[in-house]
């Protein structure tokens, strides 16, 4: 713990003392956290497609479904999902009893050929029963009201804090609204270095941690845990995510926050 600690304060991760206590107080070690039985069985699923496996070694789906507290009949959603790999492993782990909401907006429609969303190609094609597709803006993108027990979004709030010029405070409200009392939302995104701030999220898809988690309090929610599970030290983060060299292995910060009970 201390010396993770020391590790982020060296890489610019954490602010002052108050930030630090706050960390402290939150933080999971990803090698704590033990993976049950029935999660290390849905991710091993026969139905998730070979290639999506091949992605399991940087993305730890059994370990991030146990810390965020997925589990058998919850309903849950992963926002702005593109083709579903996380969708893909929520379908696993809440099992038939449970739902899925896989939803994307009007940019990743644009995008397809054929005029139909990702999710909905995705159901066809596995045979998902628990999974409905969703297509509409972040910020009102379709949810049931007081419903779900967790919404993930992964990889894409610099993009919400960016590129699509989300009215975050709107989405937001609509996922607190959305979520039961207790329910989660997961947040897993880019790290970029202290004092970027919000100037890299176009450009090197990363934002400074301290950005999202302040935009998403100011909705009401709690932080209550973070884990170090996706963070690599050694990514310098002066470069895209999508280069090669580090595109899947960038150093990645994982949130959990609470919608209070």
């Amino acid at each position: 713990m201390k010396l993770h600690l020391i590790s982020l304060i060296a890489a610019g991760l954490v602010y002052g003392s108050a930030a630090h206590a706050q960390l402290a107080n939150t933080y999971v070690a990803g090698d704590e956290i033990s993976v049950p039985a029935s999660i290390e069985a849905a991710i091993a699923s026969d139905r998730r497609p070979a290639d999506e496996k091949a992605r399991d070694a940087n993305r730890k789906p059994g370990e991030i479904m146990t810390f965020f507290g997925v589990e058998p009949g919850d309903t849950v959603a992963e926002l702005m999902a593109a083709s579903g790999y996380y969708v893909g492993v929520l379908s696993e782990v809440v099992g038939p009893q449970g739902t899925v909401y896989g939803h994307n907006n009007g940019w990743i429609m644009q995008r397809q050929e054929d005029g139909r969303s990702p999710i909905a190609k995705r159901i066809d094609k596995i045979g998902h029963t628990n999974v409905v597709d969703l297509v509409g803006e972040l910020e009102d993108p379709g949810l049931p009201d007081g419903e779900l027990d967790a919404v993930f979004i992964v990889l894409i709030y610099h993009d919400m804090l960016g590129l699509f010029e989300t009215d975050t405070a709107a989405a937001n409200k609509a996922i607190y609204d959305a979520l039961k009392p207790g329910g989660v939302y997961g947040i897993i995104d880019h790290h970029a270095p202290m004092g970027t701030g919000l100037g890299a999220t176009g450009t090197l898809h990363r934002v400074e941690r301290h950005e999202a988690v302040q935009d998403i309090l100011k909705a009401g929610f709690v932080l209550d845990a973070e884990t170090d599970l996706l963070e690599n030290l050694d990514d310098p983060m002066t470069g895209s995510v999508f280069g090669p060299d580090i595109r899947g292995q960038s150093h990645r910060f994982v949130v959990k926050f609470r919608k209070p009970s």
